[in-house]
């Protein structure tokens, strides 16, 4: 049942790289961020699609975190119940994060126009 903590570890590890990203600290790259073909395009459309993912990122590891501690101080189903919380919550924490850059990105990608 411990391995229910990795969730919220690896959200906490892409909370962090988002806020830096988001904050412009964390430059477009291709090894650490949200690296999608709308977030690549600019800086701009980087910094954008981290800033609209970042609260979700949060949101989903503060929710994991919480369920993946219920899982360890509770026993038989309930702690089965809230391990599989905190697995659903990593799963829609990633794709809701990917949409909201997405579009955030290429909403910016709209707004100015990349040097070719």
């Amino acid at each position: 049942m411990t391995a229910v903590v990795v969730f919220p570890a690896l959200l906490l590890l892409a909370a962090v790289l988002t806020q830096l990203a988001a904050s412009g600290i964390l430059s477009k790259n291709w090894i650490a961020g949200i690296r999608i073909r709308s977030t690549l395009r600019s800086p701009a459309a980087w910094v954008a699609g981290h800033r609209a993912a970042a609260r979700w990122i949060w949101l989903g590891f503060a929710v994991s975190t919480v369920a993946s501690v219920g899982a360890l101080l509770l026993t038989d189903v309930a702690a089965v119940a809230l391990a599989v919380v905190a697995v659903v919550v990593f799963a829609a924490t990633v794709v809701v994060s990917l949409v909201a850059a997405s579009r955030a990105a290429r909403s910016e990608n709209q707004l100015t126009p990349t040097a070719s």
